[in-house]
This record gives C-alpha cells, sequence and structure tokens, in this order.
C-alpha cells in the first residue's frame, strides 16, 4: 500500500499542467491500477494518501481534505466496478474507470465551488462560484481520459502476469 501511495504521488508529480483551480496529472492511472493490484479497500486507502501528499506538497493545501475523500470514493467505485465484472475486459474497465471518474468530475467541481465560495475573499454567490468551478471540467475528464488510457495496457499487463 505504501508503495502505490508513493507510485501515485510521483504519477501526479511527473507531468503537470496548471489548469484554472488546480493542475492535470497523469496520477489517475496509479488509481485504477491501485485498486487492481491491491483491491477496492487497500487502493482506495493508498490512491487518496498519495493524492492526499500531492495536494500538501504542491500547495494546493485547501484542496488536501477533499482529495482525501474524492479520490478514496473514486478508487472504492472503480474498484467496486472493476471486482463485479466477470469479463475484465478493455471495455469493462474503461465502463468502471469512467463512472469513478464522473464521480471525480461531478466532486471536483462541487468542491471547487465550495472552496471558491469560502476561501475566495470575494463577496461572491454559489452560481458564481459554480460558473468559476466549471473552468476545469474540462481538465478533469481529460485526465480521466489519459488515465485510462495508460492504466488500461498496464492492468492487461499484470493481468496477463498473473495468469502465468
Amino acid at each position: 500500500m505504501s508503495l502505490m501511495s508513493a507510485l501515485t504521488l510521483l504519477a501526479a508529480s511527473f507531468i503537470t499542467i496548471p489548469s484554472y483551480n488546480g493542475v492535470i496529472h497523469i496520477g489517475d492511472s496509479i488509481v485504477f491500477i491501485s485498486v487492481v493490484v491491491l483491491g477496492r479497500k487497500k487502493g482506495a486507502i493508498s490512491s487518496a494518501l498519495g493524492m492526499f501528499l500531492f495536494d500538501i506538497l504542491h500547495g494546493y493545501t485547501y484542496w488536501a481534505p477533499f482529495t482525501l475523500i474524492i479520490k478514496g470514493i473514486m478508487a472504492l467505485i472503480a474498484g467496486y466496478l472493476w471486482e463485479k465484472g466477470e469479463s475484465k475486459s478493455i471495455i469493462q474497465g474503461g465502463v468502471a474507470f469512467s463512472m469513478s471518474g464522473l464521480f471525480m468530475i461531478l466532486a471536483y467541481f462541487l468542491s471547487g465551488a465550495l472552496i471558491k465560495l469560502l476561501f475566495s475573499g470575494k463577496a461572491i454567490t454559489f452560481t458564481q462560484a459554480l460558473i468559476v468551478s466549471s473552468y476545469d471540467i474540462f481538465g478533469n475528464v481529460l485526465q480521466v481520459v489519459v488515465g485510462i488510457i495508460i492504466a488500461m495496457p498496464i492492468i492487461k499487463g499484470i493481468e496477463a502476469y498473473r495468469k502465468s
């Protein structure tokens, strides 16, 4: 679990592209790999801790508590859907990881609005906070899609190794 937390932190730190409220990174690929390698519970804990540490170490401290919860639940969803699928195919993995990614996108959208509302230092309405938070939706979609594209061949390799 510690190794997967460290890999999550490293992957998120490796390539970061600034977005409006945060960054886009490839750490989600390790979130998906973690739940396949460790199972949903241990994968969720390691993913949440790795991403939490990323936020703390890279100056996104406002986001850290949200990330801890969001990435943990994201991994639980991904792991649950992966474990319940029978085929373990690329399509089944893509669906499982996409569903967890949709949760992440919505959760970060709402969390971003809450952070803007509470910590912007300006008098803004919740609607205005939602509008500002919506600027990161495309980046979060891109992050999930790239995470799936990176994770699936690695997961298929792990699955093939386990069968041999």
